[in-house]
């Protein structure tokens, strides 16, 4: 992987995978994927508060820096499983030729952030083609499968990506459901339009969030505990990135 500095944030350094040597026709040489691992493990560490407390508008409310995520009732946390699909799903897009943007460097009780805003701003900076935002919900323990989070048209925000949000979206919703993922029996039509998301509302460029399951549901945890089922959520979300590509 190399740097690139023009992503150097506070406290954050955004990484950047170069493609190696492929097919030329593959739909996802050189192009710019951003992934945003949700959370991290220092948000919740007392040493980072002040950083914590940040605000900022965002086009519809007043919202905090970031959180520190949910977990799975045996204490495994959202931020260490969003980090670990992410990183797998780095290497299967380097192994296409993309080039692969992380919004942290790190999985580390020793680290705090980025703050909500700055995970946006390195994907735009980056000219990223796509920004998918990683989560994990902490619904109710008969909530499961995987559901997607699109914004709302919010002018002098939004109002110039989000008809290319909503088009994203809605290939994840069918990509992921067609790859095998288990859909959202709580949400209707796994697709959630919000305006209240940050992540979302100071972005430029094409950006979801992707809740990929409940981490409060005993099924759900048990795949998103194991090596392989985070391996396999790398997977449906690989399977609708070619797919939104090859468009």
């Amino acid at each position: 992987m190399r740097l690139l500095p023009a992503l150097v944030l506070t406290g954050l350094v955004g990484l950047v995978s170069a493609p190696g040597t492929l097919a030329a026709d593959d739909p996802l040489m050189g192009k710019v994927i951003a992934l945003d691992p949700g959370h991290q493990l220092g948000n919740s560490n007392p040493r980072f508060a002040a950083e914590m407390s940040q605000k900022k508008f965002n086009g519809t409310i007043l919202k905090g820096c970031n959180t520190t995520g949910t977990a799975t009732n045996s204490g495994f946390p959202e931020a260490t499983f969003t980090w670990r699909v992410a990183r797998e799903l780095t290497s299967l897009l380097e192994e296409r030729g993309a080039t692969v943007v992380l919004t942290r460097d790190s999985n580390s009780r020793e680290a705090w952030g980025p703050c909500v805003w700055d995970r946006a701003r390195i994907g735009t900076e980056a000219g990223a083609d796509a920004m998918i935002s990683i989560h994990a919900d902490g619904a109710p323990a008969r909530a499961r499968g995987f559901f997607v989070i699109a914004p709302t048209f919010i002018p002098g925000w939004t109002d110039d990506v989000v008809r290319e949000d909503r088009r994203l979206a809605a290939d994840m919703v069918s990509g992921m459901t067609q790859a095998g993922a288990p859909p959202a029996n709580y949400v209707r039509d796994q697709l959630m339009i919000r305006s209240d998301q940050s992540t979302l509302n100071f972005s430029d460029v094409p950006t979801v969030i992707v809740e990929l399951g409940n981490m409060r549901n005993a099924r759900d945890a048990r795949r998103m505990s194991t090596n392989s089922g985070q391996r396999q959520y790398a997977e449906w979300l690989m399977a609708i990135i070619e797919q939104c590509f090859q468009q």
